[in-house]
């Protein structure tokens, strides 16, 4: 019979593409790693990986098991979910990612909103972006995680996460009010900022592709040379006169009486916020509990965003 929690490991080298990484994300040494792979092939009776320069890539047998991985995942978390409704109340502890501005708009007034209807229920929270989010919850780091995706990318398909879009907010310019550009309070075109400095996120993150994206689909390629995760960070460099920006009015919270907020003229860019689960464990109460807060404060969150300014 197949072992799950080397099942669990197979996944993890395929997302990976090397066992250094996988044995890296799983706390395991890569030697491990490899003899799980090797008793799981033995287990399985055919190759489920090959050699590929520094990486390893899953032969077709590997990709079946892995695919076959994720129902059998998604199949444990339901049955785990329906032992949970065994229980009386709504009681546990349900682990909670958001990347920053979700974390300070949404997640934490739906914290506050959860220790009052259901004190018996112990929440933790982490922030994450959703490049570090979607692996931690396929490890079971986090439970329930507040992520986003950009509507000129390529939306990801995860067989083992289920998502629901709770909201989706255009994303605006950001300017220094000395900017030519900000002199008027209407829309302004990407084309016309081609030979702009762009502040931007940080290598391999979607912040940053999506920043680039939009400027191809505009017609150039931007300069990129500052990058941050942080939109308060990003904001102060705008602040400064160091460049420009493209920014969600979610991480708008305070004045930057040094940024004008416009809105894109040539293009339209938006940003969709998920709250994200691994596949079957949405039956369970402690994290059907934080599904509903998070509903709930996502729409008040929405009628709270700031318009274009200064």
């Amino acid at each position: 019979m197949l072992n799950v929690n080397r099942l669990l490991v197979l996944r993890e080298v395929a997302a990976r593409g090397t066992l250094a990484a996988a044995a890296e994300a799983l706390f395991m040494t890569p030697s491990a790693v490899s003899q799980q792979m090797a008793v799981l092939e033995r287990e399985a009776g055919v190759p489920l990986l090959e050699r590929r320069g520094r990486g390893v890539q899953l032969t077709d047998a590997g990709a079946r098991l892995v695919r076959n991985t994720e129902h059998i995942l998604a199949a444990i978390e339901k049955a785990e979910a329906d032992l949970a409704n065994a229980s009386k109340g709504i009681v546990g502890h349900v682990r909670v990612s958001a990347f920053p501005s979700a974390a300070r708009t949404v997640l934490v007034p739906a914290l506050l909103e959860l220790n009052q209807t259901h004190p018996n229920l112990r929440i933790s929270m982490v922030d994450l972006e959703p490049e570090e989010a979607i692996p931690a919850l396929k490890a079971r780091e986090v439970d329930v995680a507040l992520t986003y995706e950009w509507d000129t990318l390529p939306r990801l398909e995860d067989e083992g996460v289920e998502r629901e879009q709770l909201f989706s907010e255009p994303v605006y310019l950001a300017l220094p009010v000395a900017h030519p550009a900000a002199a008027s309070k209407k829309p302004v075109a990407l084309t016309s900022l081609a030979e702009s400095q762009w502040i931007v996120g940080r290598d391999s993150t979607s912040m940053l592709e999506f920043v680039r994206s939009a400027a191809r689909r505009a017609g150039f390629e931007p300069r990129t040379d500052f990058h941050s995760m942080d939109i308060d960070v990003i904001l102060a460099a705008v602040d400064a006169g160091l460049g420009v920006a493209l920014v969600p009015p979610l991480a708008l919270v305070y004045e930057t009486p040094g940024v004008a907020i416009r809105r894109v003229a040539d293009l339209e860019l938006n940003r969709m916020v998920w709250a994200a689960i691994r596949r079957g464990s949405g039956g369970a109460p402690g994290t059907s509990a934080v599904l509903a807060a998070l509903r709930s404060n996502a729409e008040k969150a929405v009628k709270r965003l700031p318009g274009p300014r200064n």
